[in-house]
This record gives C-alpha cells, structure tokens and sequence, in this order.
C-alpha cells in the first residue's frame, strides 16, 4: 500500500483489506477499522477508527474496501516519509487487533503561491 498526500491538502484513497490467501476480510457488523500513519516506536501522527470521524473530520469506513478521507487540518505535520497501518479490531475475537496492511505515506510539502477562484 502507498499513500501520497500533500500536507494541508485533503486527500481521499480507496483500500481494500486481503487475508493471508489474498481474499477480501469479511467484516462483522461490530468490526471496526483502524489506520494509523506514524513512524515506528513512536506516537502516531494520525490515528483514526472507523467509529468516529477525527476532530477535524477525516473518516475511515466500516467496510471492506474501505474509503478513507483525510482532512487536510489532520495533514498538518512535518513532511516525509511515514508508515501506514490498516488493522481490523475483531469483535467476535475479544477485539484483537489484527493487522490487514501496511505500507508507505509520503506526505510531500505544499507548493507556494494562492489560488485564484477567477
């Protein structure tokens, strides 16, 4: 998986969650999904849940593939190169979490100059 974003910009992507026989993770109801952009061994700079849109409105879908929308006030950190996580939190096993994807967001600096509605 790769995600490229441009920091204060919105950006919305499509992923699809595979098992370990390449074939599409049936989600339960009461399943939740959860993406995390960070660097290892440190807090995420991003962390959202299927059950509740972020403060600044970026969501996640309960489904598989799922629709991912990032705000752009949630794109709001140091440009560079991140990891990526989406892991299914399966309710029908005790909530284990268990990892779907990983890859890499690279999170590119915003051009200068404004934009004319003209």
């Amino acid at each position: 998986m790769f995600i490229s974003a441009y920091k204060k910009r919105q950006c919305n992507e499509t992923i699809t969650i595979l098992d370990a026989a390449g074939a599409e993770v049936v989600l339960a109801s009461t399943d939740q999904i959860r993406l995390k952009i960070g660097r290892a061994g440190e807090t995420p700079v991003l962390d959202l849940s299927s059950n509740s849109a972020s403060s600044n409105g970026s969501t996640v879908a309960r489904a598989n593939p799922c629709a991912v929308r990032l705000d752009q006030d949630d794109l709001d950190f140091s440009p560079g190169a991140y990891d990526v996580e989406v892991s299914v939190v399966d309710d029908s096993d005790g909530d284990a979490i268990k990892h779907a994807n990983k890859g890499s967001f690279i999170l590119h600096n915003t051009q200068l100059g404004s934009v004319s509605l003209n």
